[in-house]
């Protein structure tokens, strides 16, 4: 069972938490080299003789993602933080983990929703006195969004991914702090659509996931700025029925 189909299957039993929706994989597994793999961002793969590389007989069996190639999007120069913004959003429409992993910064953290945080406890593994409004979260280091981008960003997975929302300009809270000018906030809503591939009876399927996001983006320097993203949080209304981007990053950590 592919992960979209799981996905789904998640999402049909979400009040239950059904065991059966689980984890096919273990959440270390790397991606899979293919002929057009960024070596350089994938030194797992530097050296693969590809003719040896078998496929699973197993048509069931939990599909590694293959391994981004090294073709690259046309991206803003990140010398403000709204640039970073709108970079974060073309790299996730544009299926491109690498550069997605290029706009985070080394020490980067994102920080679940509760609601999500209980679906996915072997995900998040989080302490029974967990704070996510602490100075210093833990739960989810950059890591462990690469590995999530990875999967997620894998056009077997989705057909299209669509940000219907996302940070505007002029609309959205930004928060400075005097003490800190290195360091900028910005809280926004998102909306996202992804359209997963065709099933058997040929209809594609849409998945919806909206929360609000609240992001944090640092510069070393204001004379020569180049702005990462230090620290997503993510918020969600508990009583809306759709998915979120908490439940997405528990659902495709594979």
């Amino acid at each position: 069972m592919n992960r979209s189909r799981c996905v789904l299957l998640r999402l049909g039993c979400i009040l239950a938490v059904a065991s059966g929706c689980g984890f096919g994989g273990e959440s270390g597994k790397n991606c899979r080299c293919v002929p057009e793999t960024d070596a350089a961002s994938f030194p797992h793969c530097e050296g693969i003789t590809f003719e040896e590389e078998v496929e699973t007989a197993n048509p069931f069996a939990t599909r590694q993602p293959e391994c981004p190639s090294g073709q690259l999007l046309f991206l803003r120069e990140p010398t403000t933080p709204e640039a970073v913004l709108f970079n974060v959003r073309d790299t996730f429409q544009g299926f491109s983990p690498i550069q997605y992993l290029d706009l985070l910064s080394d020490d980067f953290l994102f920080v679940p929703d509760l609601d999500g945080l209980s679906l996915y406890p072997e995900v998040f593994q989080a302490p029974g006195d967990y704070d996510p409004e602490a100075d210093r979260d833990t739960l989810w280091t950059r890591e462990d969004e690469r590995r999530f981008a990875t999967n997620f960003l894998d056009r077997t997975e989705f057909q299209r991914i669509t940000f219907d929302r996302w940070y505007q300009a002029g609309e959205d809270d930004v928060i400075f702090d005097d003490s800190d000018p290195l360091r900028e906030t910005y809280i926004f809503n998102y909306a996202i659509e992804l359209i997963l591939p065709p099933g058997e009876d040929g209809v594609a399927l849409l998945l919806e996931v909206r929360g609000r996001a609240e992001v944090d983006l640092v510069t070393p320097t204001l004379e020569n700025p180049v702005w990462t993203v230090r620290r997503w949080q993510d918020l969600r209304d508990p009583a809306s029925t759709k998915n979120s981007m908490t439940q997405m990053r528990g659902e495709f950590l594979q």
